[in-house]
Parts: structure tokens; C-alpha cells; sequence
């Protein structure tokens, strides 16, 4: 997962690179059909790419599935198991012990409300560009079906919050 979000945060990357260009040279917007394709293919990729970490399908391996399954097996993220894959590492197993208790606030385990509380994160951030995938990328429903479609800004911050949360 952490393959394909450093995938998606570089094209988003070029994308806006490629914005700050044509607006110090807008005679390359004309004709504007070139900068409407990329607009288009960027946002159905990164709207695609957002919706495969939020995919809640028993086959799948996404973030969302992650999540869902620490939280049907409590207690299975703990302290000195996280510590222990740092046994081999220079740092250390008190490293690992440190870092697993700046995710866990401190607690022995991954607490319960912490991953429900991720999990609503997860999907009240991505909500809008997984409808949009749903109903206008992977399926051709009514236009009417979908009153307003996310903007850019709502795919940044979905794309920021499951960068955060993963």
C-alpha cells in the first residue's frame, strides 16, 4: 500500500507542477483540449487510486479492509510484538517500543475506538470520490445520480487523509 500511495502522491505532484507551467504560460492552453485530457485522466486515476484503499470487499487489500480486521481482532496490534521487528534494526527494540507508542497514545495495544475513529476518518474523506468512481468511472449511471462531483480539492484532501492514516 505504501507502493502505490507514494504512486499517487507523485503524479499528483506533476499534475500541480504542470498547472503552476500553464499558468505562467497560458498560449499552451490553446487549443485547451490537451490540459481538459490530463485534468480528466488525472482525476479518474487518482480518484481510481483513492478508491482501492477504501474498498471494504472480503477479497481486497486495502486500508480500509486493514483497519476493519485489527478491529475484529482486538489486542492483535501490541507494544512488544510491534517492538520485536525492530530486534535486527540500529535502532532498536525501545525504538520500536517508542514509535508504536506514538500510535497507540501510550497504550499496550491499538485501542478499539482509535481504529473506529480511522475508520470514519477513512471514509468520510474519501466518501464523494468513491461515490464518483462508483457511479461515473467504473459504472455509467444517470448523471442526475450524482448532484455535484468532488473537486480538486476534495481529492487532495481525501488523497492527504489516507496518506495520514496509512
Amino acid at each position: 500500500m505504501r507502493r502505490d500511495m507514494t504512486d499517487l502522491l507523485g503524479r499528483r505532484e506533476i499534475f500541480w507542477d504542470l498547472q503552476e507551467v500553464a499558468k505562467e504560460n497560458p498560449n499552451i492552453l490553446r487549443p485547451g483540449a490537451f490540459f481538459d485530457w490530463m485534468c480528466r485522466n488525472y482525476i479518474a486515476a487518482i480518484s481510481v487510486g483513492i478508491r482501492s484503499f477504501v474498498d471494504q470487499h472480503k477479497d481486497s487489500h486495502s486500508l480500509w479492509r486493514l483497519l476493519y480486521e485489527i478491529l475484529e481482532h482486538p489486542g492483535s496490534l501490541d507494544r512488544e510484538t510491534h517492538a520485536r521487528m525492530y530486534r535486527a534494526t540500529p535502532m532498536g527494540i525501545e525504538f520500536g517500543r517508542n514509535c508504536f507508542n506514538n500510535v497507540s497514545g501510550g497504550a499496550s495495544h491499538i485501542l478499539q475506538r482509535t481504529i473506529r475513529s480511522d475508520l470514519r476518518q477513512l471514509e468520510d474523506a474519501s466518501e464523494r470520490v468513491r461515490r464518483f468512481v462508483n457511479k461515473r468511472i467504473a459504472h455509467r449511471t444517470n448523471p442526475g445520480e450524482m448532484r455535484r462531483l468532488p473537486n480538486f480539492d476534495e481529492v487532495d484532501a481525501a488523497l492527504d487523509k489516507i496518506d495520514k492514516l496509512l
